[in-house]
């Protein structure tokens, strides 16, 4: 039935008064609701019916709760015609004109009951359709899909849809249908979503000029379902609520199923990055959680990142072992998903340092060096992979057996200096690194001038190096460099 059906219908006693370009909007159910918020509790194609109690007090925000209504989807509003009660104010019924969001007026003497029957009689046909598509659907739900995309094609065909579900803090599609979303479009719904917790199924609003529709989902995670209905789509607000329902628990399922296993592959890395351990071991692991061992690559960024990277990949369904290291936080990905990191790379804006491809799980230590090497390389520009093979370090170390050969070549004197030893490394680490800066040096260090002075000397005897050439200057902070890896 639509809007321009019941106007038709002198039993109705209806007539528009805003909103006329709506006349199209189909109605599926009618509603009595008096509450401030119907637009929580009302849904897609469904009609409100109030004698004014649940506008605003303040005519100034009529035109948002008009704005709201048609954001939720409803097909329009019926009024009682009364000057006795609340009316909305005329620039809500401009906004109505403007959103075409049908605003009705209603003879006193007829009840709300006789519209909700005449929606009702109108729809009867329909219900038969509703519970054959619902057959279908828990049908499918029964069915084993351990492919995300898989399940989601499979609702898709029975609602003639293409669809789409969104982790909101991470950006990542957790069962990802036909639809595709650009990065800026989802990060339009999370800025939209978050405020309507995740209680509830509400309708968040739509995409691409209504297109979309978005709807929050009750999971445990803030997770939106988009949906692109086309000519023929079996959705109404009460199939809909079964659908949100069915993905919010399969959604539920896969979060808590992902990201359990992969904290059972985090020792993997740990395991992997320790030569004690017997290499038989850790392939029996890696095959019994599914991790890769072949065409491997190590990824490296922030340990302030630890969180945000260890649930992305999870929900991204990409095999990882992560962990934090050194300050670092590491995760060991199959080459073949990269670009997938490339992608969450660009939409959090990190910098991510990945090795080469390592033939297998020997290579990991040496790919963890490359990796951070490319890592501290990110100049924090943009979000984006820095490949160890494109920054092209002519002089870095490019293993760890290379990176000790380094240490002893440059700074090998500095071992024989017996127990002073490590305080001229530190402070020809903290030298370097307040970028020769004698006043933030001895700050540092908690030292007088004159000491630094006399360390440094010492540091310059030991070595044969001048901290005043330039080419000294490079072969020490290379050694400086790795030590930290050595």
């Amino acid at each position: 039935m639509k809007i321009s059906d019941l106007l038709d219908m002198e039993a109705a006693g209806c007539r528009i008064i805003a909103g006329a370009g709506g006349m199209d909007r189909e109605i599926l159910w009618a509603h009595s609701c008096e509450l401030p918020d119907p637009y929580r509790w009302l849904g897609q194609n469904e009609l409100l019916m109030t004698i004014g109690h649940c506008l605003p007090a303040d005519p100034a925000e009529h035109v948002d709760f008009i704005r709201r209504l048609e954001r939720a989807g409803l097909s329009g509003m019926v009024m009682e015609d009364s000057e006795k009660l609340p009316n909305l104010h005329p620039d809500a019924l401009l906004a109505a004109d403007r959103l075409a969001l049908p605003v009705i007026l209603m003879k006193r003497a007829i009840p709300f009951a006789s519209i909700a029957r005449i929606v009702a009689a109108a729809n009867d046909s329909n219900q038969a359709q509703q519970l054959m598509t619902l057959n279908q659907l828990y049908r499918a739900v029964l069915g084993n899909f351990d492919d995300p995309l898989g399940f989601k094609r499979q609702l898709e065909g029975v609602f003639k849809v293409a669809m789409t579900t969104v982790d909101l803090l991470t950006g990542v599609e957790i069962l990802p249908g036909t639809l595709s979303l650009h990065s800026e479009e989802i990060k339009q719904l999370a800025n939209g979503a978050l405020p309507y917790g995740k209680a509830m199924i509400n309708r968040m609003g739509s995409l691409r000029a209504g297109e979309l529709s978005a709807w929050s989902l009750p999971t445990q995670r803030p997770t939106a379902l988009l949906v692109e209905e086309s000519p023929g789509s079996m959705l109404d607000s009460f199939t809909m609520t079964h659908l949100s329902q069915v993905v919010a628990g399969e959604a539920n399922r896969r979060t808590h199923t992902t990201l359990g296993l992969a904290h059972q592959r985090s020792h993997l890395l740990t395991d992997a990055l320790d030569s004690s351990i017997v290499q038989e071991r850790l392939l029996r692991d890696a095959a019994q959680l599914q991790q890769p061992i072949h065409d491997l690559t190590v990824a490296v960024t922030s340990i302030q990142n630890e969180e945000l990277l260890f649930t992305a990949l999870s929900l991204a369904g990409i095999a990882h072992a992560s962990h934090g290291h050194n300050g670092h936080y590491v995760s060991l990905v199959s080459t073949k998903d990269v670009q997938a990191l490339a992608k969450l790379a660009e939409y959090h804006h990190l910098g991510i340092g990945v090795s080469p491809t390592i033939a297998n799980l020997e290579g990991v230590r040496d790919g963890l060096l490359r990796a951070q090497l490319a890592y501290e390389s990110w100049d924090g520009s943009s979000g984006e992979i820095v490949s160890y093979e494109d920054v092209g370090f002519s002089i870095a170390p490019r293993s760890e057996s290379e990176a000790r050969e380094i240490v002893e070549r440059v700074l090998g004197p500095l071992r024989q200096a017996g127990a002073s030893e490590q305080t001229l490394v530190d402070t020809l680490c903290a030298y370097l690194d307040e970028d020769r800066n004698w006043n933030a040096t001895s700050a540092r260090l908690g030292i007088h001038r004159q000491t630094l002075g006399y360390r440094i000397g010492r540091i310059e005897q030991l070595t044969g190096r001048n901290l005043k050439s330039s080419k000294d200057l490079a072969e020490l902070w290379v050694a400086r460099t790795a030590l930290k890896r050595s």
